[in-house]
């Protein structure tokens, strides 16, 4: 893991698994390591990217939680809800940010759980994909989807075959004003 995340630290890009597949991931506060993630995935500029924290202390250190974003917080993590906040700090690379907010939640999988606390900060996840494609969930799936832009990645964390579940749930909650951005694995009601 320390190798890991000397890469994660230096600027790299990697691969790694999550709860509902596997990611691409940079540290969220390096701007070049996030705009190298953008020209793998050929992911447009003017969407963002979400991220992964260790633990929802973390999260309350880069984002405001409101009553209710806390509430849901309490309820679902870790796991596959990502919610979209306002954003607490300075810090995190300007690509991470959309509208004064950022995407992030707390996974289930231990791995990218880890590789945040390490890293001391959150991280990028998003899938490990040419924008539009299919959700990858094996390394050799994600060779084949990113095709060239593979060999820009500095290190793949393998473990094997993961089971296909559905993309995380994605909820925007300002104030205490909720609203689903992206039906995913938890069923949220407003």
């Amino acid at each position: 893991m320390r190798e890991v995340v000397a890469i994660l630290k230096s600027g790299g890009v990697i691969i790694y698994p999550t709860d509902t597949a596997y990611a691409l991931g940079c540290d969220a506060t390096n701007q070049k390591a996030v705009e190298k993630i953008f020209k793998i995935k050929g992911r447009e500029a003017s969407k963002t990217l979400p991220l992964i924290a260790a633990d929802a202390a973390m999260v309350r250190e880069w984002a405001e939680l409101s009553e209710k974003a806390e509430g849901l917080a309490k309820e679902y993590w870790p796991g596959p809800l990502t919610l979209v906040l306002p954003v607490a700090k300075e810090g995190l690379a300007q690509s991470v940010i959309k509208d004064d907010c950022i995407a992030i939640r707390v996974p289930k999988h231990e791995t990218s759980k880890k590789l945040s606390a390490e890293l001391g900060g959150p991280i990028v996840s998003t899938s490990a994909n040419t924008a539009g494609k299919p959700t990858c969930y094996s390394v050799e799936s994600v060779k084949e989807s990113l095709g060239e832009s593979f060999e820009l990645i500095e290190y793949s964390i393998d473990e094997g075959e993961l089971p296909a579940l559905p993309v995380s749930t994605m909820v925007k909650v300002w104030d205490n004003n909720v609203t689903i951005i992206r039906e995913g694995a938890i069923a949220i009601v407003v």
